[in-house]
């Protein structure tokens, strides 16, 4: 299976930016409605790229190893990356502010926006073995 990095990462800065107009769109006409700061979203954004090129770049070095399981490892290191995104926030949820709910629920929005794109980016290249 060829897991081309610049194919991913092309795609997935399309989603990204996508997805992040949208959100400072959110932001500038109703500010109220997500109760975060410009920085915030940012924050988000960022890393979650950075989580995802880097989950995609260690779903690479596995499937050339082990491409026996692929399934299995993609399920696995998708747990690892589950794990890193909780430790991310919990500067923001504990201690409770006005902004933990927010902050946690726009995270999840990007989050699982881009981990569909993810499953459905591997599934196509999974299914041309």
């Amino acid at each position: 299976m060829k897991l081309n990095l610049k194919t991913y990462s092309f795609k997935l800065g399309i989603l990204m930016l996508s997805l992040g107009t949208v959100h400072l769109l959110f932001y500038r006409g109703v500010p109220d409605f997500l109760g975060l700061t410009l920085r915030h979203i940012i924050e988000i954004y960022v890393f979650l790229a950075a989580l995802n090129i880097t989950h995609f770049i260690g779903l690479r070095w596995l499937f050339k190893k082990w491409a026996k399981y692929a399934g299995l490892l993609f399920t696995a290191l998708s747990m690892v990356k589950m794990g890193v995104a909780i430790i991310f926030l919990f500067p923001y949820i504990f201690p409770s502010t006005d902004q933990s709910i927010p902050m946690v629920l726009n995270f999840m929005v990007v989050y699982f926006s881009t981990l569909t794109f993810e499953v459905i980016f591997i599934a196509k290249k999974m299914t041309k073995i």
